[in-house]
């Protein structure tokens, strides 16, 4: 598997939902239509990113686990997310604050394993 892949779309995923729920979340009070601010600032956010991950972190090894752990955070978001859309009866159990615990568990779960074994992540 390529994990550098998995790491450099992850960790765009997990930047583009940050950064346009912030900026969104900021501007709310302010503009009406602030998502078509946070948007694009999310995109630029997650492909700078992705990038960054791509070319320069993933060639230092320490940094390794921590981006896996981030990528899995975006991942897991982005699951919660569709599970939430397709599955009816889950609606009424999810919320924000329940997919971010499910997130940040799955983002620590990711950085323990690939912290254990290093050299499984080339």
């Amino acid at each position: 598997m390529n994990w550098r892949l998995v790491a450099a779309v992850g960790v765009g995923v997990t930047a583009f939902l940050l950064a346009s729920a912030t900026v969104t979340g900021l501007l709310a009070a302010s503009i009406e239509f602030s998502a078509l601010i946070g948007l694009p600032v999310g995109l630029l956010a997650g492909a700078a990113s992705a990038a960054a991950t791509w070319i320069r972190l993933w060639n230092a090894p320490s940094a390794r686990p921590a981006l896996l752990g981030v990528a899995a955070a975006g991942y897991a978001i982005l699951s919660v997310a569709a599970v939430s859309y397709s599955v009816s009866s889950v609606r009424g159990f999810v919320s924000v604050e329940r997919a971010l615990a499910v997130a940040l568990l799955v983002g620590v779960v990711a950085f323990a394993l690939a912290r254990r074994r290093p050299g499984r992540f080339d």
